[in-house]
């Protein structure tokens, strides 16, 4: 008896480079449910969509758009070729950059397409660090933290305690940890900021001294971007010294654009404070 050989699906891959500014619109139009989702949707061929977002550097996403066999998805796009290009140039202005990776057959189980890129299963120490919400209980570290950077705005520990006591305004506490060292959570950096109305305002962020130039410093702010959405507000600025150029490098990677200037907004020097804004 012939074993019958078991059909392979076909994929497409599209990597995209999204603005700061066009996230959730993004992800609603090239998620699974989205419009590109619902035009391919009309062909018996078409599978389905998967949206993928990179964990480490939160504007950068991946589509998988499944179908059967290649012929399939070719002959989709010369039937629907206008279409096609009207939803593709509504949609340009997203983007900072996009490019198809390229055209893929399964091979076993579709999951394994997900490895592409560090997308999944680590495979290196920084993909290991993870984005909690801070406790009580980090607050020593935290200060530690705190007193080893020379940029970051120095408070007194018990305005880290209010951080978790009070209501109002909406205060958010992130940490960035690897793997517990013993009974010692091991805390590579945090960031606190607070939400009124449809502001959100970035108040402290620091990565500790030995584990900067890893990203770890986008990650939690990319990470208050999506907890800000949560409590729906439209945009976080914050203020920062003209002269901390790694601050400021920070945030521009980030999305973040100047919006203004308090003169001699700082002593101890005095010095200017730049003004940033994201809108989300």
């Amino acid at each position: 008896m012939t074993r019958k050989k078991k059909a392979s699906a076909f994929v497409v891959i599209w990597e995209f480079r999204v603005r700061p500014s066009k996230r959730r619109a993004f992800e609603k139009i090239y998620g699974p449910q989205g419009e590109w989702a619902n035009v391919f949707r009309r062909d018996k061929e078409y599978i389905r969509t998967h949206l993928i977002r990179d964990r480490e550097s939160r504007l950068h996403y991946l589509t998988l758009d499944v179908w059967a066999s290649r012929k399939a998805y070719h002959r989709f796009k010369e039937e629907n070729q206008t279409e096609y290009a009207a939803i593709d140039k509504r949609c340009a202005a997203m983007t900072t950059k996009e490019g198809l990776v390229g055209e893929f057959e399964t091979v076993g189980e579709l999951s394994c397409v997900f490895r592409l890129r560090g997308l999944a299963e680590p495979t290196n120490p920084r993909s290991a660090n993870q984005v909690r919400t801070a406790s009580v209980e980090d607050i020593p570290v935290i200060v530690e933290l705190e007193r080893e950077s020379t940029s970051a705005a120095h408070w007194p520990e018990t305005t880290y305690r209010r951080v978790f006591e009070q209501k109002t305004p909406v205060c958010i506490a992130l940490v960035i940890e690897g793997e517990s060292v013993g009974a010692k959570a091991n805390l590579h950096g945090f960031l606190i900021a607070r939400v009124i109305g449809e502001d959100c305002e970035l108040e402290n962020v620091v990565v500790g001294r030995r584990s900067q130039s890893q990203g770890l410093g986008s990650t939690l702010v990319h990470e208050l971007a999506d907890v800000a959405r949560n409590h729906n507000a439209t945009r976080i600025f914050l203020e920062v010294r003209e002269s901390n150029a790694a601050a400021r490098g920070l945030y521009e990677k980030c999305g973040f654009t100047i919006t203004g200037r308090r003169k001699s907004y700082y002593n101890h020097p005095a010095e200017d404070a730049v003004l940033y804004t994201l809108q989300l």
